[in-house]
């Protein structure tokens, strides 16, 4: 849960640039008066990365800072008005935009299929808003509704977008998102979960053994639909989203399903490195992990997704 004080609340309610550069001058501050914090997650970015010692300090810090991000924006959804919220839909940048567009007239179900990186909230909001129009949007999950999070997608209906989350735990939620692909709106599924969260795929990131839990194909063949694989970069002029190559899946042959688990490793470890500081998951990196020699990473903090 995010505590809230009263000057976090003040700095959520301003507009997205004057409150992310706030936030981005405080942390500056701090890094130079303190040693900087950080989640102890040099060790993983200097193996796994590899990058030079001093580096991986860097993107430790920026991790926090990033978690902090993350925060910020969800207070800012929290409490700013529903015209506010609308204005901040605007700062948003696609990168191919036209890919977006051709998949919005295209005529097939759409999956969107991002990974947990970036404040992703609000662009998967003004995505719907400024290309999907008039489309319900369900993000699909496989655990208990969090308060905080239903609360947030309350107040983005309000503010005139259709987003809402959809529990998939059993085979009936799984046969609704069906439907509801089928019948226009747009899907959202994430692709950077373990195993645990769907049928596990054996794969690596940044040369190590992973397992993934997937259930992209699946979903895409029985609907008939494209899937986009997306991520999202956040920084203090706004956020951007990019998108790896749409794809479809014709069948359930294994070659098929291998070629989609080497589509998401490709898509997820070339987002990452665009901002590796602002994947989420680098807390649960073990959980991802099958080797017998797993790296160290300390327990999740924040708000981690």
């Amino acid at each position: 849960m995010i505590e809230i004080s009263r000057s976090d609340a003040f700095v959520a309610g301003l507009p997205l640039r004057i409150r992310r550069g706030l936030l981005r001058a405080s942390w500056r501050a701090r890094r130079l008066s303190r040693t900087p914090p950080g989640f102890g997650l040099a060790p993983v970015f200097e193996s796994l990365l590899r990058v030079p010692r001093a580096e991986a300090a860097r993107l430790d810090g920026e991790a926090v800072y990033a978690d902090r991000l993350q925060e910020l924006e969800w207070l800012a959804l929290l409490n700013r008005p529903h015209r506010d919220i609308a204005a901040d839909l605007r700062r948003l940048r696609v990168a191919g935009r036209a890919l977006f567009e051709r998949a919005a007239t295209g005529g097939k179900p759409v999956i969107l299929a991002p990974i947990h990186m970036g404040c992703f909230v609000l662009p998967l909001a003004g995505l719907i808003h400024n290309t999907f129009r008039g489309r319900r949007m369900l993000i699909l999950r496989a655990r208990e509704d969090h308060p905080l999070e239903t609360r947030v997608m309350e107040r983005i209906n309000e503010a005139g977008v259709e987003m809402r989350f959809l529990n998939v735990r059993d085979k009936q939620d799984y046969i609704d998102a069906i439907r509801f692909a089928r019948t226009g709106s747009v899907i959202v599924s994430f692709l950077d979960l373990p195993a645990s969260y769907g049928v596990a795929a054996d794969t690596t990131l940044f040369g190590r053994p992973v397992r993934l839990g997937l259930g992209i194909d699946g979903l895409a063949r029985l609907t008939e639909g494209t899937v986009i694989p997306l991520s999202v970069t956040s920084g203090v002029a706004g956020d951007e989203l990019h998108a790896s190559e749409p794809f479809e899946v014709a069948d359930n042959a294994p070659e098929t399903r291998r070629g989609v688990v080497d589509r998401v490793r490709r898509h997820i470890e070339a987002s990452v490195l665009r901002a590796p500081e602002q994947w989420a998951m680098w807390p649960r990196l073990d959980e991802f992990l099958v080797d017998d020699a797993p790296t160290s990473v300390p327990p999740a903090q924040g708000a981690a997704a």
